[in-house]
């Protein structure tokens, strides 16, 4: 049991899931390394990106998730797109509207170098959406609410905000590190 804000708070430890192990009380802005899943050669690599302090800072609107997605999701598999050693299988946004949820598949690497390899594609990927003129897929044939879609000044702000994080991880030279709930 916990406090929080006085209220005494029972919580049930969730095997396999570490986001609902984290102590949402003292999560960080930040790029977390969530977790690694193996199956043969592949490893599935999960990062949290945290745009947003739980409980402290408003949520993340629709508008701005939505439009996000569509562009960051575009960059991210453009930058892979000729890397032999990693590609993208998700990107998405939390349904907490405090982040997004990237996951990669990744082979031929070594757990060491996920940072210097994940940070470089977060880096450009932030930049890319920097550079584009326009919000990709913003019409009825390729989206299921175009309308909900903001402008490519939405979706450069939002690029803007996790660039800051991606250079904090930077300075840290590692991902940001999870308080969990039992610590």
């Amino acid at each position: 049991m916990t406090m929080l804000k006085g209220l005494a708070i029972c919580f049930m430890k969730i095997k396999n899931s570490v986001s609902f192990n984290v102590d949402h009380s003292r999560l960080k802005r930040g790029i977390y390394l969530s977790r690694i899943d193996k199956m043969g050669d592949v490893s599935t690599v999960t990062l949290d990106l945290r745009m947003r302090v739980p409980y402290k800072e408003k949520i993340i609107s629709n508008e701005e998730l939505h439009t996000y997605e569509h562009c960051f999701a575009t960059a991210v598999r453009d930058i892979t797109e000729s890397m032999e050693n990693v590609a993208v299988a998700y990107f998405g946004p939390m349904g907490c509207q405090t982040g997004y949820y990237l996951v990669f598949n990744v082979v031929n690497c070594d757990e060491s170098e996920y940072y210097e390899l994940l940070h470089g594609i977060l880096k450009k990927s932030c930049q890319y959406v920097k550079g584009m003129k326009e919000v990709p897929a913003k019409n009825e044939l390729q989206c299921g609410n175009c309308y909900s879609l903001g402008d490519i000044n939405v979706a450069v702000k939002a690029a803007n905000d996790m660039e800051v994080i991606v250079d904090e991880m930077e300075k840290q030279n590692d991902f940001h590190k999870y308080c969990f709930i039992e610590d």
